[in-house]
């Protein structure tokens, strides 16, 4: 499995764990640890499918590439974490009948408030300015505008590669 680049750090050091999600609250962002096997690893399906989330407005702020999961039977998700920093966040995929998708991610797992974004697709397969129609950005359970979550995130990236570097 390759390693991606940390956003906070700069590291090699994030690799993805696919997770099962009964007891994942998209709310709170929390789950239970006895979800993640202990490779870190609980195998979903071979039909994963390699993505790129994108902010739309600024290409600076592109979460990694990675591999969200893409599937046919309920939702799907994957944890990452970088191991240097800590930075992290869930990425849980949910596909509607019809054929478009819904991608929420919490990113900071375990921080307060709760960062979640929710990406509107009408495609299941890769996330970018092209395929998302549109995004909600929350902080804790209220929707916020994209501006002052985005600054939000870059504050507790900059905390974590501070830590990081000292």
């Amino acid at each position: 499995m390759e390693w991606l680049v940390c956003k906070a750090c700069g590291s090699s050091a994030i690799i993805p764990m696919d997770v099962e999600i009964e007891n994942v609250d998209l709310d709170s962002g929390e789950f239970d640890v006895g979800d993640i096997d202990e490779d870190g690893i609980l195998e979903m399906g071979d039909d994963l499918v390699d993505d790129v989330e994108a902010d739309a407005d600024d290409a600076d702020e592109a979460d990694y590439e990675d591999g969200a999961p893409v599937g046919d039977e309920g939702p799907e998700s994957r944890f990452y974490s970088c191991h240097v920093c800590g930075d992290n966040w869930l990425a849980v995929r949910e596909l509607e009948p019809e054929g478009a998708c819904q991608v929420t991610f919490i990113h900071q797992m375990g921080m307060a408030p709760v960062l979640k974004r929710v990406a509107h697709m009408q495609t299941h397969v890769v996330i970018n300015d092209t395929t998302v129609e549109s995004w909600e950005y929350f902080l804790d359970d209220e929707q916020i505008a994209e501006e002052p979550w985005l600054e939000k995130l870059k504050g507790r990236r900059r905390v974590l590669k501070s830590v990081a570097s000292n």
